[in-house]
């Protein structure tokens, strides 16, 4: 049977570099203000603007889901494994 090696201590390492990295992205709007204008177009790149930021803070957290999903399934392996190598030795 195949067997599948994780270092917990790499693998904790490249969830906290993850979840760092996420966590300082920046999903503020600079509020780039346009001179006063009625202009269609204005009014459509900011539009486009708030939605861009409101789609980067929803991918920001899915992000930190994703990385809080992978640490907790990382720790349940580990104790799986460790349960079973104790059951192991107990044989």
């Amino acid at each position: 049977m195949s067997e599948i090696k994780l270092v917990k201590s790499e693998v904790e390492a490249a969830l906290k570099d993850l979840k760092g990295k996420v966590q300082s992205l920046d999903t503020a709007s600079p509020n780039v203000d346009f001179a006063v204008s009625e202009l269609d177009l204005t009014k459509e790149i900011l539009q486009l603007e708030k939605t861009y930021y409101q789609i980067l803070e929803q991918y920001k957290a899915i992000l930190l889901r994703v990385e809080q999903d992978a640490s907790s399934s990382v720790e349940s392996l580990f104790e799986t494994d460790e349960e079973l190598a104790g059951q192991h030795k107990a044989k």
